[in-house]
């Protein structure tokens, strides 16, 4: 894991709120409270008390992340989230054929595969998917704003669409290797009173 500067990536801290612009490589979670390889654990010790996450981001994942300080911010913030706009930027295989797709599939447990993936009996999961550019390599930047918040949504949805997430290991065969990681980040955080954006560093 690569050290980086918390300081330099906290994005915004009032009113016990900490939003964070997560790096590449970090969970925003341990395996417990003691598990210094997360972000998590280093706010905590910046804070010298406890710190809650209000939602996840995978490790290979960057962008806005939010924290609080106390407990009971937890659920008004979550709630704020499931109301709020979210839009992530990726970076998938191929080139999708149209601008914009509206992709309303539900997402469960797949039992012929082992894994969480597109099934008639799964969740509702909402995804609209804007291509913002087409490049020679092969590839396409494209923004994905969610309406539902299913794990591993992007990642499944852009994978059942025919253009997986470059670097896309798990959802499908045979895994990408032209990058080490996924290629995908939490670009904006849209709520009713305030937005919350983390520069995008590139693919």
């Amino acid at each position: 894991m690569k050290a980086f500067d918390l300081e330099a990536r906290i994005l915004h801290e009032a009113d016990g709120v900490i939003v964070v612009n997560k790096p590449v490589g970090w969970p925003s979670t341990g395996r417990d409270l003691d598990d210094p390889k997360c972000v998590q654990h280093l706010l905590m010790a910046r804070a010298r008390r406890m710190v809650w996450a209000v939602h996840q981001l995978d490790a290979d994942t960057s962008g806005v992340n939010v924290f609080v300080r106390r407990k009971s911010l937890v659920e008004p913030w979550a709630q704020k989230l499931r109301k709020g706009r979210k839009e992530y930027l990726a970076l998938c295989v191929g080139h999708p054929r149209h601008d914009n797709r509206r992709i309303d599939e539900p997402i469960g447990w797949d039992q012929a595969t082992r894994r969480r993936w597109v099934t008639p009996d799964g969740q509702k999961a909402l995804s609209q998917v804007k291509v913002l550019e087409r490049r020679d390599d092969g590839t396409a930047l494209v923004r994905v704003q969610i309406h539902t918040g299913r794990t591993h949504q992007i990642r499944i949805h852009m994978a059942w669409l025919g253009h997986p997430l470059l670097g896309e290991q798990r959802y499908v065969e045979p895994a990408c290797t032209r990058r080490a990681r996924h290629a995908l980040h939490a670009h904006r955080l849209i709520l009713k009173d305030q937005t919350f954006e983390a520069p995008f560093e590139g693919f």
